[in-house]
């Protein structure tokens, strides 16, 4: 591997060649992550080839979800999938309204929240948190063109039965908030805080959410990552919510991230991956900057940038893809997320050189 066009070339390559063996419609590990990479790719260099393959990946999907049973989580299941084509509405890759195209699907998920919450976990991958981003993502405003016909009230009450259930499970000890060993995209803590972050700026359960952040206090302020990328991700939600008491915390964090270099962050050889690697580190730092405005972005920094490019092409998974290219498609633990950090990496490098 030269540089990041053969890189990406090579990766967007194999993508398109291999994605129909994918054997999961889901977000994470099957092909709704493909899909919508495919349609940020046209998005960004209009070759028709992309939309092409996200609109059949998208049919194909869709068709299933319809036909065959799956499981509801989010991270492989009904909830991220009906995340995944939100999301390509908002955005407006697709036409269409969201409440007749996931009507279904929605009557599925709605059933699970309303009459299985006390049995699900806490996280965000198979947990109430998934669930919970879904929702709060459907609050969220629509383009005029999609319209919203389904009543707004159905998702906040269970936007409102999620939150409370949630706090509960934290203050009952059922969420692990002790930072991980290493880095770790969805850790329990900082999910939990970006979701509040959401529901206070749609102004859904107002009350409870200050309770929320009163009962996080004390956790809040006894931790400073160790990692320093789950440092980031602390900070970034911390700022995101806003609390009195949190200030000097947040910034004695954000002290220590200002013109830091990735060096800094110790990602292993192999450490590309959406969850736990480079690709989710370029993830964590676009919503961190495009939440935040005075955070200008651990990859706006031209030597960051090119560090990250080095630590793409001298690492070891290479070898690793070229015998598991099977298990190496994904979108967390694969090359489906590798290709977004990629996309996301040349976004940064044209907009350092305007």
């Amino acid at each position: 591997m030269n540089n990041r066009y053969e890189i990406m070339q090579k990766l967007e390559e194999l993508l398109l060649v291999h994605y129909p063996e994918m054997d999961t419609p889901g977000l994470f590990k099957g092909k709704m992550g493909a899909c919508i990479y495919f349609f940020e790719a046209f998005h960004h260099n209009n070759d028709p080839k992309y939309r092409q393959a996200g609109e059949s990946i998208l049919q194909e999907v869709y068709t299933f979800i319809h036909q065959n049973p799956v499981p509801t989580y989010f991270d492989n299941g009904l909830a991220g999938i009906a995340w995944g084509i939100h999301r390509l509405i908002k955005k407006g890759f697709i036409e269409g309204n969201a409440d007749e195209l996931l009507e279904q699907v929605d009557h599925v998920l709605f059933r699970v929240i309303s009459e299985k919450s006390e049995e699900l976990e806490f996280g965000l991958k198979r947990g109430l948190m998934g669930y919970l981003l879904y929702v709060l993502d459907r609050l969220t405003p629509q383009p005029p063109k999609t319209g919203f016909h389904l009543s707004s009230e159905l998702f906040i009450s269970l936007a409102v039965l999620l939150l409370n259930r949630l706090h509960l499970m934290a203050e009952t000890g059922r969420a692990s908030f002790t930072e991980p060993e290493r880095f770790h995209l969805f850790w329990d803590l900082t999910c939990y805080l970006w979701l509040m972050a959401q529901a206070e700026k749609l102004g859904i359960h107002t009350d409870k959410l200050k309770q929320m952040k009163k009962d996080l206090t004390p956790t809040v302020l006894s931790c400073l990552p160790q990692n320093v990328a789950n440092r980031l991700n602390l900070y970034g939600a911390m700022e995101c919510l806003s609390v009195t008491e949190w200030e000097h915390h947040t910034q004695l964090m954000k002290k220590g991230l200002t013109d830091i270099s990735l060096s800094r962050f110790k990602l292993a050889n192999k450490s590309l991956y959406m969850e736990n690697g480079l690709a989710g580190l370029v993830f964590l730092d676009d919503q961190i900057k495009s939440s935040i405005g005075d955070f200008n972005g651990i990859f706006h920094q031209n030597n960051n940038h090119l560090e990250a490019i080095r630590h793409m092409e001298k690492s070891e998974y290479w070898d690793y893809l070229s015998q598991n290219l099977n298990h190496e498609l994904g979108l967390l633990y694969g090359i489906t997320g590798i290709c977004f950090s990629m996309l996301q990496l040349s976004k940064e490098n044209s907009s350092t050189l305007k």
